[in-house]
């Protein structure tokens, strides 16, 4: 398991068998939430969005995914169903 300090909170990948690379980041500041959008060896790519979620193990926060797994076949596709999740 990869876990690193990540914009004021603890990341953990989420797709750690290695068929998938992150392609795109964004933190947003104003909302307090990190997208990151995966491309999976298939082509195909999945939009994750985090937010920081308290945990008593650990002094930071941890990034934890607000969404649901979703396929998408563009990087374009994915930014734009996280724009559902920027507000």
């Amino acid at each position: 398991m990869s876990m690193e300090e990540k914009y004021g909170a603890i990341w953990i990948e989420v797709e750690v068998d290695g068929s998938s690379k992150i392609v795109f980041e964004q933190y947003l500041a104003n909302a307090q939430k990190l997208h990151v959008i995966y491309q999976q060896s298939s082509g195909s790519f999945l939009p994750y969005s985090f937010v920081p979620k308290k945990d008593h193990q650990w002094r930071l926060p941890i990034w934890s995914q607000e969404n649901e797994k979703a396929l998408m076949p563009t990087i374009e596709s994915a930014k734009e169903y996280l724009n559902h999740y920027a507000e």
